[in-house]
């Protein structure tokens, strides 16, 4: 049996840092969907996801010792210390928070290793400790207790067992779960999420928060919950208490930053979760910054409207995104064989929802939320994670209902834009003995020319790739940046899988 026992230490020993004279450096990280995998087996067949097992045709796809892109593998160890390793020498110091929205044990999928939920509470106990030993700094002034930046995580649907089933708090799960993220839940938000897996952290003291959403008890998939109308279920107070911690930030003149794991779409959210949190992103829009998920994989940005949702996109991305453990072989034939077509659809669905979004005239910015969905760490396609840009000048901050908050307007704190960072895959594995580094994929200043990522600015990215009045040449430009970065750079390696090779191994495609 394969170790991933983490070794003996405390995760209480570290403080959270929240001193009002914090120096700002004006960036944050967002990370999500780690799936460490301690079974992982460098050189084995993926035929048997990566955990062994020996080549049954004359042309095997083996494991790569950093991962396995467009494959039905988890992340190997290996990739994830490099991650860490990266993050230490690049931004262990250079970042005023972080944004961690789940998924940290492996999928379910090997009836060899069945997943324990002593395995999944242990992934996660490692990847906290991790992100512990990775961002502690010794305290100010020769004090020796260690400091760390607001880390703020959420719950996946793999962090639980069963996965996607939670029932209503208080329960050992969340206990659980609790005892192991303790040094990043402020200790006012202790009895919330021992009954709900949901809080809040003020990033920065009196101006800047994030709420971590349970989004469990939104989806549709957690069949021990039902939705967010009726008064005693657990999405509907949720759901309350989401509208009554924004009220008071508003009071507080506040701004906020909404995550969680599964992002708010009709087809993976209850009707009435779904309809719920659209109605609180509008109505609390001169708050909200942004909204940020995982969970998918696949890099994009998308809206929901305040009237209608837009266009014809109506079968999101769910239906190329279901869990890979639901799968059985036959199913995953069928959708492997038409996985590039499946892709080339989807593009087809999200190119004319952003044809539906309305000129920029004024008032229509606040009729809309973005929502974002950041790539991963596992190598459904290439790993992949982002470090935002914000705005640190600080004005006179209204405590009422702001019509130029800084998610409309470039002000104090509004996000400016972002670098993602991947590693190369087919290249890293080439090389087994030299630990890969994460480079710039693209930037959204660079590539997309926004100025910020206020919600006009995503209006206005919308409207540039679809609008015929612009040069084709222009729009073709911005939609194949879109194109590529929807699947981390590897398309081309997508498109060149054959059918033949594909159907013999189903595990090709994963997660869409």
């Amino acid at each position: 049996m394969i170790s991933f026992m983490i070794k003996n230490r405390s995760l209480n020993e570290p403080s959270l840092s929240t001193s009002k004279k914090r120096a700002l450096h004006g960036t944050f990280l967002h990370i999500t969907d780690f799936h460490p995998d301690p079974y992982y087996i460098a050189n084995s067949t993926i035929k048997s996801k990566c955990h062994g097992g020996h080549p049954k045709n004359k042309k095997p796809r083996f494991a790569g010792t950093w991962g396995t892109s467009i494959s039905s593998c988890d992340s190997p160890m290996s990739l994830v210390n490099a991650t860490f390793n990266w993050l230490e020498r690049n931004w262990k110091d250079k970042l005023d928070f972080i944004i961690w929205t789940g998924d940290n044990s492996r999928h379910d999928n090997d009836n060899n290793n069945p997943r324990t939920s002593h395995e999944i509470f242990e992934l996660n106990r490692m990847i906290a400790s991790k992100f512990l030993e990775t961002f502690s700094t010794r305290g100010i002034r020769g004090k020796n207790k260690p400091q760390v930046i607001p880390i703020v995580p959420s719950i996946g649907n793999h962090d639980i067992f069963p996965n996607n089933i939670l029932s209503p708090g208080p329960n050992d799960i969340l206990a659980t779960i609790y005892k192991i993220w303790e040094p990043f839940i402020p200790g006012n938000q202790r009895a919330t999420f021992l009954k709900g897996g949901y809080y809040y952290t003020e990033v920065i003291p009196k101006k800047l928060m994030v709420i971590s959403l349970n989004t469990l008890y939104f989806y549709n998939s957690n069949t021990a919950v039902s939705g967010c109308k009726a008064p005693k279920q657990p999405g509907t107070i949720e759901m309350e208490w989401l509208t009554n911690v924004l009220k008071q930030a508003r009071k507080r003149g506040m701004k906020v930053y909404l995550t969680g794991h599964i992002a708010p779409r009709k087809k993976q959210y209850t009707k009435s979760c779904y309809r719920a949190y659209k109605k609180i992103s509008i109505k609390f829009h001169d708050l909200i910054l942004g909204h940020y998920y995982g969970h998918s994989n696949m890099d994009h940005f998308f809206f929901i409207g305040a009237n209608k949702d837009l266009g014809k996109f109506k079968h999101y991305i769910e239906d190329y995104t279901e869990d890979y453990d639901n799968y059985d072989k036959e199913q995953f034939k069928t959708l492997v064989n038409k996985s590039p077509s499946k892709i080339n659809k989807y593009l087809a669905k999200l190119y004319n929802h952003y044809r539906s979004v309305p000129p920029l005239t004024e008032g229509v910015g606040k009729e809309y939320a973005v929502v974002h969905i950041n790539p991963s760490i596992i190598p459904v396609f290439y790993p992949a994670l982002r470090v935002f840009k914000y705005n640190t000048t600080e004005n006179k901050r209204p405590k009422s209902h702001d019509p130029n908050a800084p998610s409309h307007i470039n002000t104090f704190l509004t996000p400016l834009g972002y670098t993602q960072y991947f590693i190369n895959l087919t290249v890293s594995n080439l090389f087994p003995d030299e630990e890969p580094e994460y480079v710039v994929e693209y930037t959204t200043w660079g590539d997309y020319h926004m100025k910020d990522l206020t919600v006009p600015s995503w209006i206005n990215l919308a409207r540039k790739v679809t609008n015929k009045k612009l040069s084709q040449n222009v729009r073709n430009v911005l939609w194949k940046k879109i194109e590529d970065n929807l699947v981390v750079g590897t398309k081309p390696l997508i498109e060149t899988q054959s059918i033949e090779s594909l159907s013999k191994e189903p595990e090709d495609f994963y997660d869409f």
